[in-house]
């Protein structure tokens, strides 16, 4: 199965979990109480599913670009930045103040570029997958970026979410916030599936394209 199949199933899979916790509260009679709390927090179960659909996503990517056993010089530096970044020992952010340090990047880092290249299945998805936070793992892989559209639905689901998630009980959620929700997945699914097949089929992943 190739990448774009794998992450088209997962698609397919995802839509039809989000399919049956839209319907809970309009198929079962509920009490209005129990029928809000469903409502209510099944947005949590919608946002893991976005987060886990990054994820599942940009592995598979990653699987398909590690399988070409490519030079370090081969690749875009966006993804090589990424790639090196992603390995502990190389962080850039980690103090290398002592000569001992300084010797231990060097040789972790020669030995790394020595070798056919492979970015480490980290996806740096942060605290939230919000709008930002997408377009930067887009930009770490150099694909095309996700239109300004998406930046306030986007953010009104990780806002539902977290304050959920932190306990506010008076956040008032509709089923029509449930529906715009889903489309909202259902569509950021679409666009993300449509950048990594562009990417596969143009190599953007490759230093030259």
């Amino acid at each position: 199965m190739s990448c774009i199949q794998e992450i088209t199933k997962d698609i397919d899979w995802r839509m039809a979990e989000l399919g049956s916790l839209k319907s809970i509260p309009l198929r079962y009679q509920l009490l209005p109480h129990h029928r809000e709390m469903i409502i209510k927090y099944t947005v949590p179960s919608i946002y893991a599913l976005w987060e886990g659909f990054v994820k599942t996503a940009f592995r598979c990517y990653i699987f398909e670009i590690n399988s070409l056993k490519l030079l370090f010089s081969d690749i875009h530096i966006n993804l090589v930045v990424h790639a090196l970044t992603s390995i502990d020992k190389l962080r850039l952010d980690n103090p290398r103040n002592s000569f001992k340090s300084k010797k231990e990047f060097t040789e972790h880092y020669l030995t790394a570029i020595s070798k056919p290249f492979e970015i480490a299945e980290v996806i740096p998805t942060q605290s939230n997958v919000n709008f930002q936070v997408i377009n930067e793992i887009l930009l770490l892989f150099n694909l095309e970026l996700l239109p300004k559209d998406f930046d306030k639905p986007l953010g009104r689901l990780v806002n539902f979410r977290n304050s959920i998630a932190h306990g506010e009980i008076l956040i008032p959620i509709k089923l029509k916030d449930i529906e715009c929700f889903t489309q909202l997945l259902n569509d950021l699914m679409v666009e993300i599936v449509l950048r990594i097949e562009k990417g596969l089929n143009t190599n953007s992943f490759r230093r030259y394209f």
